[in-house]
């Protein structure tokens, strides 16, 4: 019984023992793995050092100019020299980026990934992309600049004459109102001319006997007034089909006795004029397309091709509804004779000799609708042909 007891306590003991050493054998393992791992990293292969980096060059604005090399790979602690070259027009300002200064060219050593910027920037002088105008907003009044070989100064309107005009520099000028007015012999070249600023161009080119040169490429975008901006400019007829005329309000007289042109105006848009009063008066050689012109802001027609005698476009369809002038309009245009029954004038309030003199007129017209004339105006159609029957039904609307 005594051996039994004490093989029995000795069992439990050691189950006791096993026991408690499962613990620490675990705690051994998990040492000898932490061991193990720190162990593999300390043995882990380092990453190879780099031996070339992207370099990326750019220009800045990139129709500035051009930069050379170009991005790409360099080989680590290359040399390398970039060449910023402008453009015409432009100049090189400096570096930015990863590399600075303004040298040009300038020199630095690939030791890492680079972004790197070539800035241009205008010159004071330069030529529009139109490769015509003369551009100088930025310089000062009196500077000067060199434009293919030539000299050409900054000038107010004051300083202009028709002797400096061909290298003068216009960049900022608002109002040229008068500034040709009766400059009998002068035909000079400004085609160059800024004119993007100007506002008022009335009576600019007025009786300028001899002046047809090129304007094709101004930017009249912001003119306001027009008024008799070519009347009595006898020998004009220039193209000036691209002008930008949206602005304009004022067209009175632009072209009157301006006996030689006839040029094409289809593209024109008049949508904001309000007066056209005398605008071909006298332009006997016009006969251009104006079908599709807005007249929707017109006011006034008064006069608008009196004597212009080889007019006889078709403005069937033009919307003359908030017209209230149309006194002397075809007064001796001796070739006119389209249908212009379905204009709208019912606003009108003064027809004054409108078909006087138009030897060729005969269109019937009496659907019109005219209750502001009570009574047909004084010599509404004397000397024309058109019948009695052709005309309004004086203050009916049809």
């Amino acid at each position: 019984m005594a051996y039994f007891n004490s093989t029995m306590s000795n069992k439990i003991n050691m189950k006791r023992l096993q026991n408690n050493f499962k613990p620490l054998l675990f705690l051994v393992l998990a040492g000898f793995a932490f061991t193990s791992c720190n162990s593999d990293d300390d043995n882990s292969p380092t990453s190879p050092e780099p031996t070339s980096y992207q370099v990326s060059i750019n220009a800045s604005p990139s129709n500035g100019g051009t930069v050379s090399p170009q991005s790409g790979e360099f080989e680590k602690d290359q040399v390398i020299n970039i060449t910023a070259t402008p453009v015409q027009g432009w100049e090189f300002k400096e570096w930015q980026g990863d590399v600075t200064g303004i040298d040009n060219p300038i020199q630095f050593a690939v030791n890492a990934t680079k972004n790197i910027t070539a800035v241009f920037e205008r010159d004071l002088f330069y030529l529009a992309d139109n490769g015509v105008t003369i551009m100088a907003p930025n310089a000062a009044v009196g500077g000067t600049g060199v434009i293919n070989g030539i000299t050409y100064t900054k000038r107010t309107v004051d300083q202009i004459t028709p002797e400096n005009a061909e290298t003068t520099c216009t960049s900022g000028i608002t109002d040229m109102s008068n500034l040709f007015n009766a400059a009998n012999t002068f035909n000079g070249d400004i085609s160059h001319w800024d004119v993007s600023t100007v506002t008022n161009m009335n009576n600019m080119f007025q009786s300028t006997d001899v002046f047809n040169a090129d304007l094709s490429n101004w930017d009249v975008s912001s003119v306001t007034n027009m008024g008799t901006l070519f009347n009595n400019a006898l020998v004009f007829n220039s193209d000036l089909s691209n002008w930008d005329v949206s602005s304009v309000t004022v067209m009175n007289g632009v072209f009157g006795a301006a006996t030689s042109f006839n040029a094409d105006l289809s593209n024109w848009d008049v949508s904001n004029v309000t007066t056209m009063r005398s605008m071909f008066n006298g332009a006997s050689s016009f006969n251009s397309d104006l079908h599709s012109w807005d007249m929707s802001s017109v006011t006034n027609t008064g006069w608008m091709f009196f004597n212009a005698s080889s007019f006889n476009g078709d403005i069937t369809d033009w919307n003359v509804s908030n017209v209230t002038a149309m006194d002397f309009m075809f007064n001796e245009a001796s070739n006119f004779n389209r249908d212009i029954s379905n204009w709208n004038v019912g606003n009108v309030t003064n027809m004054l000799r409108m078909f006087a003199d138009a030897t060729s007129f005969n269109q019937n017209i009496s659907g019109w609708c005219v209750t502001n004339l009570t009574s047909e105006p004084n010599d509404f159609a004397s000397g024309s042909p058109l019948s009695s029957s052709n005309k309004p039904i004086w203050g009916t609307c049809p």
